[in-house]
């Protein structure tokens, strides 16, 4: 399986982890269950699949065992929120998805700051900053425009008013 890191990035940032936690406490989830899930929402995987995304999702920081990893498949099985396929491959049923977004910042109702937006937008420029020459040169036109827009709007921002 090929997946990029900013694809895995992106998974990270709409898990919601603040109601992670907070609805953990009463209902008994771990983390792991839930990303499990939340993976499984986005396609079909076994569980080998599934320990290889966490551990690119994570940069190599993390690389759950299969000992952590099946015995949660199969309890999710148990409790009907997934199914196991013919071809070993594990997807969520319809209470497997209502669970998963319980968890997720798309079922917020709450509008997003300026503030975190920015925040967001500053973490990810240290991210890039952090890849090598080589993997950002492919980009250089998406970043330009980036570039024009951001400059635009601080131009704007610093321009009086036109109270006409």
């Amino acid at each position: 399986m090929d997946m990029h890191q900013s694809d895995m990035r992106q998974v990270w940032g709409r898990i919601n982890w603040g109601k992670i936690r907070r609805i953990a406490r009463f209902r008994g989830y771990g983390g792991l269950k839930i990303l499990v899930l939340y993976l499984l929402s986005e396609e079909p995987r076994n569980g080998a699949e599934l320990i290889e995304t966490i551990e690119i999702m994570s940069h190599g920081h993390w690389k759950p065992s299969p000992g952590s990893i099946y015995p949660i498949l199969s309890k999710a099985v148990e409790d009907n929120l997934i199914l196991k396929r013919e071809d070993r491959r594990y997807e969520l049923t319809a209470a497997g998805l209502e669970e998963v977004s319980d968890f997720t910042n798309e079922s917020q109702s709450q509008p997003v700051s300026v503030e975190s937006i920015l925040n967001d937008m500053d973490s990810n420029l240290s991210f890039l900053e952090d890849l090598s020459r080589e993997r950002m040169v492919p980009y250089i036109e998406t970043l330009e425009s980036i570039e024009v827009k951001l400059r635009k709007m601080v131009e704007t921002l610093r321009s009086p008013e036109d109270t006409t």
